[in-house]
């Protein structure tokens, strides 16, 4: 009995009077000691399992009793002076369990009342009550409460001194009330995200993405947030109306999401509704105040609880910056059902006038699509008509039918440096225009037919930009058939028509079967692979004397070998399996003259790892390389051995040549060493919570680096993250760089609750700055502000420098302009300070 306090005590157990005579009891569940009087009154005669037989003179009878339990047991949740408790209590919601009364004084007449006095305490299924003084009317289910009363029910959290609830239809009221609810909802900004991972991530030849936003979450940083958070509501009211499970009507009353105590910012209304159902509140003649000063007011509004959307204005968003002005934008919300929405984005520049902006999703079992459209009826600066569209559809219909669309345009070159917006943030050049309708009969056969077509954008007049081949249509059937006698059979068709309003056009179709035996065993893998590559063109508007139809047929021949070597290993005290992975891949394709075959779609594609293993070096098919050649490379991993996930990967690979390359491209030159460029790749764990990633290829023949990458992300945490990377792409056909930046970004806290936010990305090639961010985020639990600038360099015409200011009410809305998008895309890892896992509170359980 160590640890719990003797005093006088009654326990109800409601279940146990059903069928009793007495009209009065008291019941222990534990050990009873009965007193005698000063007279030596004997106690009752029999007290037995079923209950307490009372004495004749149906008097009352007080039990001295030894408290042995606690209702709450020890995650009973402390008390907080004047605010209520720290947590709402989550309760077990099992109707299987009967209802328990403990008090020091209880009495009643079964079936009808029960009262109870001293230290209250009511468990039922999925609530909790303390008072002072409790009445219980067991066929109605309702109690009244009076003196200190508090109520836990399902996350929900009330202190009153005075509660009437019908227990099981949660309705009643409350008089005076502070109130605490948390509620568990997904995380949006934390969802996990599909994980790109990438071998020699120099490839890329884009200036503005970050190089290490893509880290897989395998390497053990924290990449990813939990799925799940808590949402936090409090407040007070001088009524409180109960109406059911998730549904509380207030009077005169105050909701914010601040802890109890914490009034930083609140809502004010005369009556408010809180619909967890719908997920939204209501609110008439309602002022928000922001630390003692209103900002805000309404007759009559509504709000989304826990960050949810719903029909209404949502909170309008500015900036300012040197091409546009001021720029504000208000969004309207239209929640049409379940499964359609729309809303509407009325901007203003006051450099350039009225832009209306408009966004539409739908879903349905068979077919999901968007739509966005921006209109700018009159541009002030070009004084001219301005729009962009993106139209987006997939569609099912079944019997192996599917198709979609991708539809793009905008008015003009320079839109997106002008009026990129929150709706339509895109910086590329070439706009698809795309119809496909797809065919897959059976799993191993897959067929479609697409029509393609694009706008070709000019922003920069002394870098024109070649406008593609558009596709009117083409054709594709692919097919792959394993373990057939032992062999994979696969297969390529296509049949395509290129249209062009400059060059040579016509028709290509291409045949392509191949067979395969794959030899698996679980240290070693050979597979060698035997096709027949042919190709017929039918051309148009060739020059004069060139011929109009050709042919090409090519044999090919590859053959595959990999083994796998194991051994034990230990790296900072921590046990790995280490790999050794040799590779030799032999591919022999025989020389056909192909320099009369126009280009449509083909070019050099880059030299890494994933081309190395490759039997052809360009892109399509209107080239196929002669080849016979030989790619020698060896991979390391190192494998966590309690789970076997990879933890770091080293690679090196080179191809060698037997006879002289004959095919090439329009400006490629001939290979002149019997050696490829030497490549290398590192991916990894280097340190505990950092990743490191480099790719190198090396030029033999002029002693120059035709690729180099190297970036590193230490990331300790959520919101705690440095990044720092270099790149260089040198263009083998032209042997001029054509990326030379390196760029470092983080973000990282000052204090508790200051954190820096920057990124710098230099262009070495140009020397010239591409993009500089900094800013400050101030998170004090319930709210958070955040400044920040960037500087970006725009590809033709003058930079445009933008201000972000945005003060976020949590779960309840913001004011100002949202940087968080381009934080996301611009610092790798970026944590919203506010969401971080031990930023808020996390619901209690029992």
């Amino acid at each position: 009995m160590t640890g719990f306090a003797r005093r006088p005590l009654a326990v109800f157990v409601c279940c146990m009077f059903a069928g009793m005579q007495a009209s009065h009891a008291a019941i222990d569940t534990a050990r009873l000691s009965l007193p005698t009087g000063e007279a030596g009154n004997s106690a009752p005669k029999d007290v037995s399992a079923a209950g307490l037989r009372l004495a004749a003179n149906d008097t009352p009878v007080r039990l001295r009793v030894e408290r042995k339990f606690n209702v709450l047991g020890k995650k009973k949740a402390p008390l907080v002076p004047g605010v209520g408790i720290e947590h709402p209590v989550e309760l077990n919601k099992d109707d299987s369990y009967p209802m328990f009364i403990v008090a020091d004084n209880i009495q009643g007449r079964a079936d009808e009342v029960t009262e109870a006095e001293g230290e209250v305490e009511v468990r039922k299924a999925g609530t909790l009550i303390f008072a002072d003084k409790l009445t219980h009317w067991p066929l109605e289910d309702e109690v009244e409460a009076t003196g200190n009363v508090r109520l836990l029910q399902e996350g929900t959290e009330v202190e009153t001194p005075h509660l009437r609830m019908k227990l099981t239809e949660q309705i009643g009221f409350a008089e005076q009330a502070d109130y605490y609810i948390v509620k568990d909802v997904a995380s949006k900004f934390y969802r996990q995200q599909q994980t790109v991972v990438t071998v020699a991530s120099s490839s890329a030849v884009s200036t503005g993405a970050p190089m290490m936003l893509n880290v897989p979450n395998s390497y053990g940083l924290p990449t990813v947030g939990p799925a799940r958070r808590p949402s936090e509501g409090s407040g007070h009211a001088d009524m409180v109306n109960f109406e059911g499970e998730n549904h509380i009507r207030m009077a005169d009353s105050t909701y914010s999401t601040c802890k109890p105590g914490q009034n930083d910012w609140y809502l004010q209304s005369s009556e408010m509704l809180l619909d967890y159902d719908r997920d939204v509140g209501e609110a008439k003649h309602a002022s928000l105040w922001f630390k003692g000063v209103p900002i805000f007011y309404a007759p009559a509004t509504s709000f989304a609880l826990n960050h949810q959307r719903k029909t209404g204005f949502l909170h309008p968003f500015f900036s300012t910056s040197t091409n546009n002005g001021f720029d504000i934008t208000t969004p309207y919300y239209w929640s049409i059902a379940p499964n359609y929405d729309l809303t509407l984005y009325p901007r203003y520049m006051a450099k350039r006038g009225l832009q209306l902006g408009v966004e539409a999703n739908y879903l349905d079992y068979n077919y999901r699509g968007m739509t966005r459209l921006e209109y700018m009826p009159n541009d002030e600066i070009e004084n001219a008509r301005r729009y962009a569209y993106n139209i987006q559809h997939q569609h099912n219909f079944g019997r192996g039918f599917s198709a979609s669309v991708n539809w793009n345009g905008v008015s003009d070159d320079n839109y997106w440096e002008d009026m990129s917006s929150r709706l339509l943030q895109t910086s590329q050049t070439q706009l698809p225009k795309q119809v496909i309708l797809n065919y897959s009969p059976t799993p191993w056969l897959q067929s479609n037919m697409q029509v393609l077509r694009y706008q070709t954008l000019q922003p920069d007049p002394n870098n024109p930009i070649a406008r593609p081949y558009f596709l009117e249509p083409q054709l594709n059937v692919v097919g792959f058939k394993p373990n057939v006698l032992k062999t994979d059979l696969s297969m390529i068709a296509q049949f395509s028509r290129f249209t062009h309003p400059d060059k040579v056009v016509g028709d290509r179709m291409v045949f392509y079967p191949q067979v395969s035996l794959p030899i698996v065993h679980p240290a070693f893998q050979i597979t060698p692979k035997l096709g027949v590559h042919m190709t017929k063109y039918a051309l148009d508007q060739q020059t004069i004397g060139e011929p109009t139809s050709l042919s090409r047929t090519l044999p090919t021949f590859t053959l595959d070998s990999t083994v796998i070597f194991e051994r034990e290993s230990n790296w900072l005290d921590t046990n790995y399996i280490q790999t050794l992975e040799p590779r030799l891949y032999y591919v022999n394709i025989p020389y056909k003259d192909q320099s009369k075959i126009p280009i449509f779609d083909s070019g050099l594609t880059d030299f890494n790892f994933a081309q190395i293993f490759s039997e052809n070096r360009y892109s399509g098919f209107d080239r196929v390389n002669d080849a016979n050649q030989l790619t020698a490379a060896v991979t390391t991993r190192f494998l966590d051995a309690s789970t076997g996930v990879e933890r770091f990967k080293a690679m090196l690979g080179q191809r060698y040549y037997f006879k002289p390359q004959r095919v090439t491209i329009p400006g490629e030159t001939t290979r002149a060493a019997d050696f490829s460029n030497l490549v290398a790749a590192v991916n990894g764990l280097i340190w505990p919570k950092t990743y490191a990633d480099a790719a190198w290829e090396y030029n033999y023949r002029d002693g120059t680096n035709e690729r180099l990458s190297l970036g590193m992300r230490f990331q300790p945490e959520l919101g705690k993250v440095l990044s720092a990377s270099y790149r260089y792409t040198r263009d083998p056909l032209t042997d001029k760089s054509t990326v030379d930046q390196f760029d470092i970004a983080g973000q990282w806290p000052l204090n508790g609750q200051w954190y820096a936010v920057g990124r710098y990305n230099w262009s070495m090639k140009d020397s010239q700055l591409l993009e500089a961010i900094g800013g400050l985020e101030y998170n004090a639990g319930c709210w958070s502000v955040r400044g920040v600038v960037q500087r970006l360099e725009a590809v033709s015409g003058t930079p445009n420098t933008t201000f972000y200011f945005q003060l976020e009410l949590n779960d309840f809305g913001s004011i100002g302009s949202n940087p968080l998008g381009l934080l996301r895309r611009s610092i790798p890892g970026y944590g919203k300070t506010n969401e971080l896992p031990n930023s808020g509170s996390l619901l209690s359980t029992q």
